[in-house]
């Protein structure tokens, strides 16, 4: 049964028709500009016929392919091909299938596949896909074309003419590149129609007129790199015995992304002790996305430090008092770039120097000879400033504050060390006591002389003597005969004249023992043998 229509304004139909599809369930969306597929047409070459025709040609502009069908296979006789349909703007979509040898339809190939025979060898084989949207009468008609495949005539030759001439391979129409632009958004690209089949047909895809390395397929999908650039492509048909014949793609702009910035969720800490010559590092805030790549700046009262870029930092004689904080930079592709900052740290003095090779001392430990502090060394860094204090007995010695001593008559019969002071700038000092070196006491030599004969009830007279490396101390000698002490008496300068109390009769030995001092060593006589004789 014809369905009549009263006649209609064509502007005042198309929202009448919204209507009609909006009840059946399709939903009108118009087509992005730069999704158009492959050739199209509405209704193409059908005669004017019904009531409707002529006021809903408006309408049908409502329905395009986004991406048009695509000629899958190797184009040989006797070689399947494929068609992949086309993808539309609106749902429930309906396709009828009809295959073209150079333009003609080729009978009862409508299906989704097709075998070229003889018939196709030598010409160009397209699809031509019709897509309607059905509701209670046909409202919508699109038809759009796929890229022609050349069918070569078996054993390799060309056709079209048949004429002697050389053929010449040339583009008929241009490159296309389909797809909506956009990051993430697949770009597919429409191939030339060449003037003779059997073209194998490479690619290479552009961003800002620069190569895109690995980008040599008939898809492209554009990152977050190439956004607010302009994507091209070359498309380069060979057939052998010819001349390489290049094309180029429309350009298509790719939107800038919007970029948002990154939000910490947490502040960054600097951890470790802050003193110099420590380490310290940084703990990483956390943000509002994940994947964030961090970089690092430390500062020094608000000025970067050249070098210090890692998320550790060693603490230097230059950052002792002063304000040290890190910047960190949180980054991730789409997103804008944040940083925060951590808190500030004000370093303390470092630890106290240690030496790695001990000091000591130098020299001969005697009277009237120089001793030498050796300082040792203390770690890597500036060499350390050193100063001295000589020590007796463990008592600081007034005054001796240089790195040499002589050993005086005080020393003998003590110790003696020296302490080294190391100091570099920011670090507390470093001291070091070396080992206690005896000073050796003065050797002595004592005499005693007399008469080796008396009479008893006789003063005994002897002189007794003490010299002392070549001269005449002072000190306390004891007389014993045998073992018993006679007499003890101090002598001056040396030598002393004694009268021994009175000795009964008999033989005695007598023997003046030097008591030392605290510079001086102790020291015996040998003995004198005296005979005591009876009286007359």
């Amino acid at each position: 049964m014809l369905l009549r229509l009263p006649r209609l304004h064509r502007r005042a139909i198309a929202p009448a028709l919204s209507l009609v599809l909006a009840a059946g369930g399709v939903t009108l969306t118009a087509a992005p500009a730069t999704a158009v597929p492959a050739v199209s047409g509405d209704r193409a070459g059908a005669p004017a016929s019904g009531p409707l025709d002529g006021i809903l040609d408006p309408v049908t502009d409502l329905l395009s392919a986004l991406v048009g069908p695509i000629i899958n296979g190797t184009p040989a006789v006797g070689t399947p091909l494929s068609l992949t349909m086309p993808e539309w703007n609106l749902p429930g979509v309906t396709n009828q299938v009809q295959w073209l040898a150079n333009g003609v339809p080729i009978p009862g190939a409508t299906g989704t596949t097709f075998t070229p025979t003889l018939d196709e060898a030598g010409k160009n084989v397209q699809a031509l896909v019709t897509g309607s949207v059905l509701s209670v009468i046909t409202l919508l008609v699109k038809e759009v074309y796929s890229g022609p495949v050349a069918i070569p005539l078996p054993g390799g030759g060309g056709g079209g003419g048949g004429g002697s001439e050389d053929p010449t391979l040339e583009v008929l129409q241009d490159p296309s590149i389909t797809g909506i632009p956009g990051v993430g958004s697949l770009l597919q690209i429409l191939n030339p129609i060449w003037s003779l089949p059997g073209v194998t047909t490479t690619y290479q895809w552009f961003v800002d007129n620069v190569p895109v390395p690995g980008a040599t397929g008939p898809t492209f999908v554009p990152g977050v790199e190439d956004a607010g650039k302009q994507v091209h492509a070359l498309v380069t048909g060979t057939l052998a015995g010819l001349p390489i014949i290049s094309a180029l793609t429309n350009y298509l702009p790719i939107p800038a992304a919007t970029e948002e910035p990154l939000a910490a969720t947490s502040a960054a800490t600097i951890t470790g002790t802050a003193k110099v010559g420590k380490v310290v590092s940084v703990e990483d805030p956390t943000w509002n996305e994940g994947g964030v790549k961090h970089t690092y700046q430390w500062l020094r009262d608000g000025s970067p430090i050249a070098g210090a870029t890692a998320r550790t930092y060693t603490l230097t004689p230059e950052d002792y008092g002063r304000r040290i904080l890190v910047k960190v930079t949180g980054s991730k592709e789409g997103w804008t770039d944040s940083t925060v900052d951590s808190q500030e740290v004000s370093p303390a003095l470092g630890d106290a120097l240690t030496f790695t090779s001990q000091p000591s001392v130098s020299g001969t430990v005697a009277l009237g000879r120089t001793l030498t502090a050796l300082p040792g060394d203390w770690g890597s860094g500036d060499t350390p400033t050193f100063t001295y204090q000589w020590r007796r007995g463990g008592q600081v010695i007034t005054g001796a504050t240089s790195s040499t001593y002589v050993v005086s008559t005080d020393d003998l019969g003590s110790t003696l060390a020296v302490t080294v002071t190391a100091t570099r700038a920011a670090y507390a000092p470093g001291l070091f006591t070396t080992s206690a070196l005896p000073v050796a006491k003065l050797a002595s030599a004592t005499t005693l002389k007399g008469k080796k004969k008396a009479r008893v009830g006789k003063p005994v007279r002897v002189k007794v003597g003490v010299l002392v490396d070549g001269f005449a101390p002072d000190g306390v000698v004891s007389l014993l005969d045998g073992t018993k002490t006679l007499k003890r008496l101090r002598i001056a300068r040396g030598t002393k004249k004694v009268k021994l109390p009175k000795l009964s009769k008999g033989k005695h030995v007598i023997t003046a023992v030097y008591a030392g001092s605290a510079a001086t060593e102790e020291s015996r006589s040998k003995p004198l043998k005296l005979k005591v004789r009876p009286r007359r």
